[in-house]
């Protein structure tokens, strides 16, 4: 599938690829925290890809991939951005 380059290509170094691969390997990871970490290296390891292809690999949408490239593209992190309103009552 031909698209678009990607908007925010994904270029990492070899610590940050390290530690994001032990991140996806680690038992007590969030799987959260594994799938975004798989998106950044799947789009560093295939710069050729579109975020369709990601997607369909790792069986999420394509609006998350772009969200994650986006995001790893800014901020160079995987952690939720924060959240409007009030601050919570209750711990969790």
């Amino acid at each position: 599938m031909r698209g678009p380059d990607p908007k925010y290509p994904i270029r990492l170094t070899i610590e940050q690829t390290e530690r994001l691969g032990r991140l996806t390997r680690a038992h007590t990871s969030a799987q959260a925290l594994v799938l975004r970490a798989l998106i950044v290296l799947t789009a560093h390891e295939h710069p050729e890809w579109s975020n369709q292809q990601i997607a369909r690999v790792l069986a999420t949408s394509d609006r998350m991939v772009r969200k994650w490239r986006r995001r790893w593209g800014e901020t160079q992190s995987l952690a939720d951005a924060p959240r409007s309103g009030a601050p919570r009552r209750f711990s969790p």
